[in-house]
C-alpha cells in the first residue's frame, strides 16, 4: 500500500506553495540581470532585498538567481550592497 506522503507527491506536479500561475519559463541569458539592473535604477533612493526584487519582478522562485544578479552587478560596479544581513542592494551613483 502506497503512502500518504507518496500518494500526495505523485498527485502535486508543482512544488508545494507554488501556484500554477506563479511557475514562469527560464529567461533567456542575462536578462533577469537585465530586469534586476532596470528596477534598481528606476528606484535609485530605494535599497531592495533579493525577496524584494523577487516579488516585484514577478519571480518569486528566482530569489537565488536574483541574489547571483545582483552580485554580478556589484562586481561590474552597477549597484552596491548596502547591508549584509540581511542583504539589500541600491543602484549605484
Amino acid at each position: 500500500m502506497m503512502s500518504r506522503r507518496r500518494r500526495l507527491a505523485l498527485t502535486r506536479p508543482e512544488p508545494l506553495g507554488v501556484s500554477r500561475a506563479q511557475l514562469r519559463p527560464p529567461l533567456p541569458g542575462g536578462q533577469l540581470r537585465a530586469m534586476v539592473l532596470a528596477h534598481l535604477s528606476a528606484h535609485p533612493q530605494l535599497d531592495f532585498s533579493p525577496t524584494e526584487l523577487a516579488r516585484v519582478l514577478g519571480r518569486p522562485t528566482s530569489r537565488g538567481a536574483i541574489i547571483n544578479a545582483c552580485k554580478h552587478l556589484v562586481k561590474q560596479g552597477l549597484a552596491m550592497r548596502t547591508q549584509d544581513r540581511p542583504q539589500r542592494y541600491r543602484a549605484a551613483p
